[in-house]
């Protein structure tokens, strides 16, 4: 055990804990959880530390589960993979792409944890796609007493719901296996467009392709669109090198934010323009977690809103006026995808098809500001915010916007009645832990 401080990795956030514990095996897990809740402890767990809130903090043992990595197994005829729960997403997507396998979809930042991006709600774009969750197939929990809990969906349904989408506060996550499918190659296609014509046809356009996206820079008035499908066409040549080209993008945003510092922000849209033609086209196909992912180097603040699909266009037409009236730009453009719509209770796209709105802005006060003005407009249709990201949202604002929003709680109350794996954040955003039996629910 080492007495330490850790930091999210945009640098943001960060946590003195009484320990900091970094297992590489589930006894370690088990051994510490066990030691902690001995002497009455809070536990968070973290991975790589993508998230831009207080989630994982605590002061009082923290879990780095970078250590506890690995593919466990592979099971080609059943289509399934385990891994250690602090295995990053690159690297299990390299090595099932060894074995000719792949995950259906995944996000665009590879470096996250499984259980990581598990437990906050993470998604790729598509409609024929449920965030991660969609795609897991069994979890081990090890719970607040020190117990090793094998689950999956031939056990209670609801505590199957409620641990794909946690928090980290029903237990610490120790193996996920996940489905997965043949590898294949994705083509991605770049065009542009006015952003009103756009929003005329969000819905018809967001069935056009399997994997949708388009980037806004709020000071124009059109929108960049991706086009990303499934094909049997080899890799491009030098198709890594095609890739880094959304690299670069991050880098060009990096630059102008700096430049905005000592020029204000009225620079911002003027070198945006400048810079923009710098970079090679970015069309390309590659095998498909080398196209869903894409290195991000420079560090960064984000806010995501899970909007019901058909609401989205209309908070987009909110946002336009209100990011134009700031006095102030992210370097940075809007990013917005869709998806299916999950049947885990504390997923952001629980029960309807979603679209999913993203800001990034520098790490800066007034760019903060962004994101504050942002929020309001979303929340106005019906916004559920992501767990991992930026957002003011607190349990009494987010309990009405999940239907089965009690059902998780009751699991919560049963798993960790002491609140061992909560904090003041967790408190803040779920609210306290409740017995089951103020709940007025029947088991």
């Amino acid at each position: 055990m080492l007495r330490s401080t850790w930091r999210t990795w945009s640098g943001t956030v960060g946590c003195a804990p009484a320990q900091l514990v970094r297992p590489t095996s589930e006894d370690e897990i088990v051994q510490a959880v066990r030691a902690a809740a001995g002497s009455g402890l809070t536990v968070r767990a973290v991975g790589t530390g993508h998230s831009f809130n207080r989630l994982a903090t605590t002061p009082g043992v923290l879990l780095d589960l970078t250590s506890y990595s690995g593919v466990i197994a592979v099971d080609r005829a059943a289509g399934h993979v385990t891994v250690r729960a602090g295995t990053r997403i690159a690297a299990l997507c390299e090595e099932l792409d060894r074995a000719g396998l792949a995950l259906e979809n995944i996000g665009t930042l590879g470096e996250q944890t499984v259980a990581g991006a598990l437990s906050t709600g993470n998604h790729g774009t598509g409609l024929a796609h449920p965030p991660l969750s969609g795609q897991v197939a069994r979890v081990r929990l090890v719970t607040a007493d020190g117990a090793v809990r094998d689950i999956g969906p031939d056990g209670d349904p609801d505590l199957w719901g409620a641990v794909r989408t946690a928090l980290g506060t029903l237990g610490v996550l120790s193996t996920v296996t996940l489905r997965c499918v043949p590898q294949f190659n994705l083509r991605l296609r770049l065009s542009d467009e006015p952003l009103d014509a756009l929003l005329e046809r969000f819905t018809d356009w967001a069935a056009q392709s399997e994997h949708p996206s388009l980037n806004w820079l709020p000071w124009t008035d059109r929108v960049t669109l991706r086009s990303v499908d499934r094909t049997t066409q080899a890799a491009t040549p030098r198709a890594p090198l095609r890739r880094y080209a959304a690299t670069l993008d991050e880098v060009r945003c990096g630059l102008t934010g700096q430049v905005a510092k000592a020029a204000g922000a009225a620079a911002v849209p003027w070198l945006t323009r400048r810079l923009g033609g710098l970079w090679p086209d970015s069309t390309y196909t590659d095998a498909s977690h080398r196209v869903f992912t894409f290195p991000q180097p420079v560090r960064f603040l984000a806010m995501e809103h899970a909007l019901p699909l058909e609401r989205t266009a209309d908070a987009l037409r909110g946002l336009r006026p209100v990011l134009r009236r700031l006095g102030t730009y992210s370097p940075y453009s809007v990013l917005v995808r869709v998806g299916a719509g999950d049947d885990v209770p504390l997923s952001p796209a629980y029960g309807r098809a979603t679209g999913y709105v993203n800001l990034t802005v520098p790490r800066t006060a007034d760019q903060i500001e962004i994101l504050r003005a942002a929020e309001c407009v979303l929340r106005e249709h019906e916004a559920r915010p992501h767990w991992g990201k930026a957002h003011t949202a607190t349990a009494e604002l987010l309990a009405p916007r999940y239907p089965r929003w009690q059902d998780f709680q009751r699991v919560r109350a049963e798993l960790d009645p002491l609140g061992v794996f909560s904090n003041e954040y967790v408190q803040k955003v779920l609210g306290p832990v409740t017995a089951p039996a103020l709940t007025g629910v029947a088991r």
